[in-house]
C-alpha cells in the first residue's frame, strides 16, 4: 500500500499530527509520502507515486483547501481513496459529505489507520472500524479508547516533513509531550473532546520525560534544532513529580530555550 499525505504548509511548524499518522503508515508496512501543495503539482506526484490512498490533517481554517483539491482528485482518479482526518474532521464530522471524501478520521488517528490500511489491502469492509466514518456507516460508528500509554508509539515520521520541506532548515521545531487538557473552558474545544471520549480512557496522559529528551535529542542530531516549541494543550497544568524530573533531565539532555503553553489556575 501507498500513502500520500496532501499538506500545504503555512507556518513552518510541522503538524504533530500528520507525522504520527504517517509512522502508523510505515509501521502497518506501508509506504508513506508526502506532497506539499506550495511547492509540489499534486497531480504529477500522484501519477509519480500512484497512491492507493490520500491523507489529509486539517483544522478548520485548512480544510477548504483540501476539499477543493480531493473533489479535483476524485473526478480524476476515482479508484483512490481519500480520507481526512484533524481537529476539522473530529468536530464537524459531516464534513465526510464533503468534497468527494470516501471517509473521515474522528479522534486519534494511530489506531485506526493502522486498521484502515490492513482492511483495504485486503479487500475489507471498513464500516465497523472503530473511529472511520464514511457517510454511510453512522449507525456502525464507534470510537476506540484513548491511548493511555503514550510511551507505546513511536517516534512521529518527522523526516516526512523536514527532509522534503524547508521546515527541516528552520531551527525552531514543535514537540507534543501530552495529550489532553484537564480544563472545561467554554470557548475551546475540550468540552466536546470529553464528550467524544467519555468512559474511554483518561483524557490528560503525558509521555515519560524520557521519552520526551530522547525525541528532542532524535530531532536535534538529525536536523538544525535551536529553539523548542512545546505544543501541549498545558504544559504545567500541575506541579508534580514529572515536571520536577522533566526541569533537572531537560538541562542536562537538551539545554535549548524552550516555549510552553500553560494556565493561570
Amino acid at each position: 500500500m501507498k500513502v500520500l499525505f496532501i499538506f500545504k504548509n503555512e507556518n513552518f511548524l510541522a503538524p504533530a499530527g500528520l507525522c504520527s499518522i504517517s509512522r502508523a503508515v510505515l509501521e502497518s508496512g506501508a509506504e508513506s509520502y508526502l506532497c506539499e501543495m506550495n511547492r509540489d503539482d499534486v497531480f504529477v506526484k500522484i501519477k509519480e507515486i500512484k497512491p492507493d490512498l490520500i491523507a489529509y490533517s486539517a483544522s478548520t481554517g485548512e480544510a477548504k483547501h483540501y476539499l477543493n483539491i480531493n473533489s479535483r482528485i476524485k473526478s480524476y482518479f476515482p479508484k483512490i481513496f481519500t480520507i481526512m482526518g484533524g481537529p476539522h474532521a473530529t468536530f464537524f464530522p459531516d464534513v465526510v459529505k464533503e468534497g468527494s471524501l470516501d471517509a473521515i478520521c474522528v479522534g486519534e488517528g494511530e489506531g485506526a489507520m493502522f486498521d484502515l490500511l490492513s482492511a483495504l489491502s485486503k479487500g475489507k469492509d471498513i464500516t465497523k472500524i472503530p473511529n472511520i466514518l464514511t457517510a454511510d456507516n453512522r449507525d456502525k460508528f464507534s470510537i476506540r479508547n484513548l491511548i493511555e500509554d503514550l510511551d507505546s508509539l513511536p517516534f512521529p515520521d518527522y523526516a516526512i516533513l523536514y527532509d522534503n520541506t524547508p521546515m527541516g532548515r528552520y531551527p525552531l521545531k514543535s514537540i507534543v509531550a501530552s495529550r489532553g487538557c484537564p480544563y472545561d473552558c467554554s470557548y475551546c474545544f475540550n468540552p466536546t473532546w470529553r464528550k467524544i471520549y467519555r468512559n474511554k480512557g483518561p483524557i490528560v496522559r503525558r509521555h515519560s520525560v524520557d521519552y520526551i529528551t530522547d525525541e528532542i535529542s532524535y530531532v536535534k542530531n538529525r536536523w538544525p534544532l535551536s529553539f523548542v516549541k512545546f505544543y501541549d494543550d498545558v504544559f504545567t497544568y500541575k506541579a508534580d513529580g514529572w515536571l520536577e524530573e522533566f526541569s533537572k533531565k531537560y538541562r542536562e539532555r537538551v539545554g535549548l530555550p524552550f516555549f510552553v503553553l500553560t494556565r493561570e489556575i
